[in-house]
């Protein structure tokens, strides 16, 4: 296992942050990605519209992010409580994981009887839909062992796509 896997991000260097930031994707994905710092800076330029986030130290686990355009300003809206603009379908890489996070409240900072509380989603893709009504029908359940719908009835509804097995 790589040291950049093992380590919080706020002990990093940068090569160890990029090395963490790529983890999050297929290599033919992140290996031309921007890699940016949670503050959404740049650490290092891209060159093929994706960027790649390293593991959040202010949350537990491993939980590095890839994502197009559309979902880097989905992420920018929801750091800003703001409801997200994008047009296009958004897809984002989750490979190692998840921080713990609720399944039903986009900002709840811990477990309650009914917000289906994860620890760790594991490995998964996440999907952004322009209209999100068109998410009606797929399962909100994320114990269905399949794709389910995240923050349904919220306009931070995405679909997550469970991935047992990946390719390192």
């Amino acid at each position: 296992m790589s040291l950049a896997l093992m380590m919080p991000v706020s002990a990093m260097g940068g090569d160890l942050r990029i090395e963490s930031a790529r983890s999050a994707g297929p290599s033919s994905i992140t290996g031309g990605a921007t890699v940016m710092g949670w503050d959404l800076s740049v650490i290092e330029s891209g060159n093929n519209g994706w960027f790649c986030l390293p593991d959040n130290a202010d949350t537990p686990g491993n939980s590095p992010l890839c994502g197009n355009e559309p979902w880097l300003s989905f992420l920018k809206s929801y750091m800003k409580k703001e409801k997200p603009a994008y047009t296009g379908v958004g897809i984002s890489y989750m490979l190692q994981g998840d921080w713990p996070v609720s399944n039903t409240d986009p900002y709840a900072s811990g477990p309650t009887q009914d917000n289906q509380w994860s620890n760790d989603s594991g490995p998964h893709l996440m999907v952004l839909v322009p209209d999100l009504a068109s998410l009606k029908g797929i399962s909100t359940d994320p114990n269905n062992g399949g794709p389910f719908v995240m923050w349904a009835g919220t306009d931070y509804a995405h679909i997550m796509v469970p991935i047992q097995s990946h390719p390192k």
